[in-house]
């Protein structure tokens, strides 16, 4: 459970929900160089299960060796070393290194995005809680259901007492049941938190070699921040395209351009946190939404798509109901 309890919680965004299908494992030829790019599962020490992007899950192995940089800027031109406890579960990272007789991947390198760090804290600070409480109440469940058994033991002694006995078994059991339809709803709450569907979104065109917003696309950002602010658990997912007019290089830079325009005017203009929103997508002329061969095509592929994402297992705990019959946890149970 508990495994299930941290794998709901990887991949903001990013990856992807397959249920019912168990990932294929992924071990590394002895002595073969191989680099590999994923999300972190968990951290044992120096050994790192990662969610590789082809799906597959395989180990990592880290070493006084091991060098773990932060990338910076979009095109990675600097790297900042890092420490080992910034591998937190949900952290997208690329490792290259060797494999060894065991089949996993002894790493000589290991880097991420910051961004990707950003968001994986984010996660990491909701999952904890939520995991202390699973625990929590796992106990209580266990703690009462040994209540039940011992208050069945005692019923055949006392016989004189058995109206009172079976009223006391009574109250137990529908204890026990809703502590584990806690531990039910609070799993539920874990798994859904990589659940992300779309609230709203919007979309802004550009002019021909430009990544400057005009007046129509600023009051579309500015209304559709003002609905992300008014959700809870949400993230904003911003992703930029050019016409197929020009080199192919310029316009992958361009859409670039074009997404992080996007970005600037919500964090400064529409208040929007910067945790709040995902890394940035230049999509170049890929994903067209339109025939590039018209002129009204090309129009509508200068665009940068943005999508305001709420978090199912966020939300689903805000508004789950609670029971007014129900006592308030004793400090030790919190």
């Amino acid at each position: 459970m508990r495994a299930g309890f941290a794998i709901g919680a990887f991949a903001l965004a990013a990856s992807t929900l397959a249920f019912g299908v168990t990932p294929n494992t992924r071990t590394f030829t002895a002595g073969q160089l191989a680099k590999v790019q994923g999300v972190i599962l968990s951290r044992d020490g120096n050994s790192i299960k990662l969610r590789i992007d082809d799906d597959s899950i395989g180990t990592v192995d880290l070493s006084d060796l091991t060098k773990i940089q932060l990338k910076s800027g979009v095109i990675f031109r600097h790297a900042s070393k890092m420490d080992v406890a910034a591998l937190v579960p949900g952290l997208h990272i690329e490792a290259q290194g060797k494999g060894n007789d065991k089949g996993d991947l002894i790493a000589d390198k290991v880097s991420f995005d910051p961004n990707s760090m950003r968001a994986s804290r984010q996660i990491d600070a909701r999952v904890s809680p939520l995991e202390a409480r699973t625990g929590s109440l796992e106990g209580r469940a266990g703690a009462l259901e040994g209540r039940a058994n011992q208050l069945e033991t005692r019923e055949g002694a006392l016989e004189d007492q058995e109206r009172q006995t079976q009223g006391l078994v009574g109250q137990v059991k529908s204890s026990a049941d809703m502590a584990n339809q806690g531990v039910s709803d609070v799993n539920r709450r874990v798994t859904d938190l990589d659940n992300y569907q779309v609230k709203d979104s919007a979309t802004v065109y550009f002019e021909i070699n430009k990544a400057v917003l005009t007046p129509d696309a600023e009051k579309d950002l500015t209304d559709l921040a003002k609905k992300a602010l008014a959700e809870k658990g949400y993230v904003i997912e911003v992703a930029g395209f050019a016409d197929s007019t020009g080199k192919l290089s310029w316009n992958q830079v361009l859409s670039e351009k074009r997404a992080n325009a996007v970005i600037q005017f919500l964090e400064q203009q529409g208040d929007i946190p910067i945790h709040r929103i995902l890394p940035l997508a230049g999509m170049g002329i890929s994903h067209e939404a339109a025939d590039n061969k018209t002129t009204e095509g090309r129009k509508m592929n200068r665009r940068v798509e943005v999508k305001i994402l709420v978090n199912q297992g966020v939300v689903a705990g805000m508004t789950q109901p609670t029971n007014p019959a129900a006592k308030p946890p004793s400090e030790a149970s919190r």
